[in-house]
C-alpha cells in the first residue's frame, strides 16, 4: 500500500463560501443539501437553495494509515469503489438509498449499518471535517490521523446534524481492513430467545459483526479470521443442526431496504433502545404491537423496525419508557407524516442545550431551520 492523493471534479470551496457570506449579510435562509437522498428523513427545507453535489474528490488519501480525506459531494458508490481496490471500507457501512448519495450526506444523516453494534457508529469513525460556520467563516476541526484531537468533539457534533450546524466540505475518515473471511448464517429461534443469545455469542468472543430476527428466523454474519469464523460456525452449529449458509447479500438488503419486509404501506418507524435488552423489554414491545405490527430486530436487538398504523404518541411513548426513542423515518400512505415531528421531542433541558449549540455556530439560523425540530 501506498499514500496517494486523488483530486478529481471540481473545488467550488470559494463559490458556498461566497453563497453563505451574502447569506449571513442578508439573513437569509439556506436549504443545506447534497443530492437529496436522505431528504425524506427530515421536514421539508426552506430558503434558497446550496447544494454541495459539485463539490467532489478525494483529497488524500493514506491506505497504510487507514484513513482518507474526501470533498462532501463525492459520491459514496464511488468512494467506497477507491476503497475497496486497497482491500479497506468504511466501518459502519453506511446505507445510500441512492446511487446518487454523497459522503456528506452519509455524515450529516449519520446513519450506520448492521455493524454499528459490533464496530461503532458513524461518528466514532470521523477524524475531522472542514465546515462553513453560519457567520461564513471556513473552520476546520480535527485531523487525518487519530491522535490528532484538537476540535474532534466539533467534528463528531456535526455528524448526524442534517446540515442544521453548517455545510459540510470536507470530512476526514478513519478506515478498516476488509476481513479476511466473511460467513451469514440462518437457524430458527424464538424472539425472547435472540438478544440473549446474540450476547451470549459476544461473551464468548465469537466473531459476530451483525445479527438481526426476522419472521422466527436468526440471522448472523460472522466476520475475521479463516479460523475464527470456521470456530465459531462450528460452535452454532451444534446447537443449531438445520443452519443454514445464505448469501452476504443479505446485510446489503437489509441495509438498503430492499428485503421484503420493507415492501409496506405503513408508516415505518426505527426504535433506538438500550443495549441491555432482556426478556422484560421484550416482553413489554411484544405486549404494545398489534395483530397488524410488524418488525424486524436488528443490531442484536436494540434497532427494531416497526410498521404500525398507532400513533406518534403511543409509539414514542413505548420508546422511551423503555429507555430509547422513536424516528418516523418513512411516513409512507399517512396522510398526516409531515404533521408529525420525525425526531423524538427533545426533553427541556436538551432542547436549550441544542439552541445554544445552534445559536453559537449558526446565529441567524441559516441552516436547514426547522429540518430536525422546529424549535432549531
Amino acid at each position: 500500500m501506498h499514500s496517494y492523493t486523488v483530486v478529481n471534479e471540481s473545488d467550488q470551496t470559494e463559490t458556498l463560501l461566497s453563497q453563505v457570506q451574502m447569506a449571513w449579510q442578508n439573513k437569509q435562509a439556506l436549504a443545506v443539501q447534497g443530492n437529496g437522498s436522505k431528504s425524506f428523513l427530515i421536514h421539508e427545507l426552506s430558503g434558497e437553495c446550496l447544494s454541495t453535489a459539485s463539490h467532489r474528490g478525494i483529497i488524500n488519501y493514506f491506505p497504510s494509515e487507514l484513513t482518507v480525506t474526501v470533498r462532501s459531494g463525492t459520491l459514496l458508490c464511488e468512494l467506497k469503489e477507491v476503497l475497496a481496490k486497497e482491500g479497506q471500507m468504511l466501518p459502519f457501512e453506511p446505507p445510500a438509498f441512492s446511487k446518487n448519495a454523497t459522503i456528506g450526506g452519509t455524515i450529516a444523516s449519520g446513519l450506520s449499518g448492521p455493524a454499528r453494534p459490533f464496530v461503532g457508529s458513524a461518528r466514532d469513525f470521523v477524524l475531522g471535517c472542514k465546515v462553513i460556520n453560519g457567520k461564513g467563516e471556513l473552520l476546520q476541526f480535527g485531523g487525518e490521523v487519530m491522535k490528532n484531537v484538537a476540535g474532534y468533539d466539533l467534528s463528531r457534533l456535526i455528524t448526524g446534524s442534517y446540515g442544521s450546524l453548517g455545510v459540510i466540505l470536507e470530512v476526514s475518515l478513519k478506515l478498516l481492513p476488509i476481513v479476511a473471511k466473511e460467513q451469514t448464517l440462518k437457524f430458527s429461534l424464538e424472539a425472547d430467545q435472540f438478544t440473549q443469545y446474540i450476547q451470549r455469542l459476544l461473551l464468548s468472543g465469537h466473531a459476530v459483526s451483525a445479527a438481526c430476527y426476522l419472521d422466527g428466523q436468526a440471522y448472523i454474519r460472522l466476520s475475521g479470521s479463516e479460523k475464527g469464523v470456521t470456530y465459531s460456525q462450528n460452535e452454532i452449529r451444534q446447537s443449531h443442526a438445520e443452519l443454514q449458509e445464505i448469501d452476504r447479500l443479505f446485510w446489503s438488503e437489509l441495509n438498503e431496504q430492499t428485503l421484503p419486509f420493507f415492501n409496506n404501506e405503513q408508516p415505518l418507524w426505527r426504535l433506538s433502545l438500550p443495549k441491555a435488552i432482556n426478556k422484560e423489554i421484550n416482553g413489554s414491545i411484544e405486549q404494545f404491537m398489534t395483530v397488524t405490527d410488524k418488525q424486524l430486530i436488528d443490531w442484536g436487538g436494540s434497532l427494531r423496525w416497526l410498521y404500525s398504523n398507532q400513533s406518534a404518541e403511543a409509539i414514542r411513548h413505548i420508546a422511551q419508557s423503555l429507555g430509547g426513542h422513536a424516528q418516523l423515518f418513512r411516513a409512507n400512505t399517512m396522510d398526516s407524516g409531515n404533521d408529525i415531528s420525525k425526531q423524538q421531542p427533545l426533553m427541556p433541558a436538551m432542547l436549550k442545550l441544542h439552541q445554544q449549540i445552534k445559536r453559537s455556530i449558526d446565529p441567524h439560523l441559516l441552516f436547514n431551520k426547522g429540518c430536525i425540530y422546529p424549535e432549531l
